[in-house]
Formats: structure tokens, C-alpha cells, sequence
């Protein structure tokens, strides 16, 4: 059986109307951070690319395990199995997303737009281990622009329902219960903002079009799937783990996995993506394996448990 995620603050409370819950920002959070700067924000050099263009320009190396589709698009979705991989050191994280995407010449390229929401395990940003929801965005490749959740003006929150980089109530285990995130992402055709939406029902808020360059009108590429950072302590590939930690061909229970998968063209149809394909930047760490079927749809098993007998 799959089961809808809930967050923990739900069951102490409610925010009243016309308000929205806003998740406390303390000072040791901020302290954690390399600089103030870069506090709530992804390095340069965090979108996925199936060829790089040259070295990263940090010492992190993401990996990210993938499913890619390229056109043009107003919005996507996926339900999203939510678990508490292992992370081995604060300043790395492990993550299950979706992003939009526009402008993408290189990895850094200051044209790149995104939107992304999933959840994620980062104890640098948020002070522990738990998994949590997220959102992100970027109208310059990461650069300056854009950050994590409601660290810098941009994304408006409009759901008192839902809070944006809380923990959640449950997650799935192996051969247990599996929990999951449906997510939807898509282009109000009046306004041209991009809004974010949760278990089919919860509008959570959106990205003002006056954000964007490249993203104000349409993507250009949708990506989803997993993405963990390795610092490579010790000169070792770390052990964070991506997804439950277990290879995708484990299947249901074991794997984590993305089902339901579709997108949103230009005419404002939602259906199935067409030319998908997966991107694996490490297959013997963390892997990943599509599928269609009647009751999934597109979806895949993905993840991996980091370093191991052929991951070094």
C-alpha cells in the first residue's frame, strides 16, 4: 500500500486564515552556511549535464540519477516515494526532485532558469537529518539569483496548509509502508506564473513570471529523479545514500521511485512524456530504471547506496 505524506507541524496545529506557515530560521542554521552569501543557495554548476562541458568549478561533485525529457512544456508532474536515505557529512545532501528548465547551454550558463520542488535530507541547511520538502529556483544558473524554500524573496506562498522545508510525518520503509509526494508544477496561461501544487489538492504558491528570462513563456527541459552531493572525504566516494539506498533493479519496497510521470505541452494537454531517457553520472553508485505499465504510467525505480565494491 502507498500513503500520502503528512508533516509533522499538522499535528499540533493549524494556521489561521489569511496566514501561512514559515518555517523559523535560526541563527546556528545561518552559521552552518560557507557565507551569508551562499546561505539557502545551490553551488554553481547544480544542473544536471548528461556531457559536461568542462570540470565543476567546486570541489563537490553531484551525481544524479535521472529521467530526461526535452521540447516545450508548461508544467509537469510525478508522484514522488519519499524515504530517509543515510547522509554521510552535514555539508552533503540526497534529494528527490523535479525540475523545469530553460536556457540550459552549459551547466553554468547564465541564461539557465529553473523551478524545482521535491524533498530533500540536508543537515547543512536545516539542522538535521530529516527529510523535508523543498523548492527551488534560479534565473541565472545559480549564481546570484534564486535560493532554497523562502530564504530570499521570490517564490509567493499562498497554502496555510502546507509549509515549505518542514519535516515530514512519515517516510517509507523496506518492505513496510511507502510513502509518497504527488507534485505537480505548471504555467498559468493568463498570468504566466508557475504554480506548485501538493496531493492533488494543496496549492502551495508560485514563481511570478517577472522572475524569469528564459522560463517566463515555456521549458525547455524536464527533468526527475535523484541528486546527492559528494564531498569525498578521506579521498573515498562518500556513502549518502540516493533514494532508500538500494540499486533500482530491487524494485517496489526496496527502491525509491517516481510514478505517474507527465507532463504539460503548449495546448495545456497533460500526458505521458515522449524521447525520455535516463541519465546515470555514476551507474555503479546510484542507478536508475524506467518503465511503463497500466497502474504507474511512466515511472522508475532509482537510488544506490554510494560507495561499495565497484563505487570507490
Amino acid at each position: 500500500k502507498s500513503n500520502v505524506v503528512t508533516q509533522l507541524w499538522r499535528t499540533i496545529g493549524r494556521c489561521p486564515k489569511n496566514s501561512i506557515p514559515i518555517i523559523r530560521t535560526r541563527r546556528e542554521d545561518i552559521l552552518q552556511a560557507k557565507s551569508i552569501r551562499t546561505y539557502g543557495k545551490k553551488e554553481p554548476n547544480s544542473f544536471p549535464q548528461p556531457k559536461p562541458d568542462n570540470k565543476p568549478r567546486t570541489k563537490t561533485a553531484h551525481s544524479y540519477s535521472i529521467l530526461i525529457t526535452k521540447g516545450r512544456f508548461h508544467g509537469a508532474k510525478a508522484t514522488i516515494s519519499l524515504w530517509k536515505p543515510y547522509v554521510q557529512t552535514l555539508r552533503e545532501f540526497s534529494l528527490g526532485q523535479i525540475w523545469l528548465a530553460s536556457g540550459i547551454s552549459n551547466s553554468h550558463s547564465p541564461d539557465t532558469n529553473t523551478v524545482e520542488a521535491g524533498w530533500q535530507v540536508y543537515k547543512g541547511l536545516y539542522g538535521d537529518y530529516n527529510p523535508r520538502y523543498f523548492i527551488y529556483w534560479t534565473a541565472d544558473g545559480y549564481q546570484d539569483t534564486g535560493c532554497y524554500n523562502l530564504k530570499c524573496p521570490g517564490f509567493v506562498h499562498v497554502s496555510k496548509d502546507f509549509a515549505i522545508g518542514a519535516t515530514v510525518g512519515h517516510v517509507s520503509s523496506v518492505g513496510g509502508a511507502q510513502y509518497q509526494i504527488p507534485t505537480s508544477i505548471w504555467r498559468d496561461t493568463r498570468s504566466g506564473h508557475w504554480w506548485l501544487k501538493v496531493y492533488d489538492k494543496i496549492f502551495v504558491g508560485y514563481w511570478p513570471s517577472s522572475l524569469f528570462t528564459t522560463l517566463k513563456d515555456v521549458a525547455t527541459d524536464v527533468h526527475w529523479g535523484g541528486e546527492i552531493t559528494n564531498n569525498r572525504d578521506g579521498s573515498k566516494h562518500t556513502t549518502t545514500n540516493m533514494g532508500s539506498g538500494h540499486f533500482a533493479e530491487e524494485g517496489y519496497e526496496k527502491a525509491s521511485y517516481f510514478k505517474n510521470i507527465e507532463i504539460v505541452d503548449e495546448g495545456e494537454f497533460m500526458k505521458p512524456p515522449v524521447g525520455t531517457y535516463p541519465f546515470m553520472s555514476e551507474e555503479n553508485c546510484y542507478n536508475i530504471k524506467p518503465g511503463t505499465d497500466n497502474h504507474w504510467g511512466t515511472y522508475f525505480f532509482f537510488g544506490g547506496p554510494g560507495r561499495n565494491a565497484k563505487c570507490k
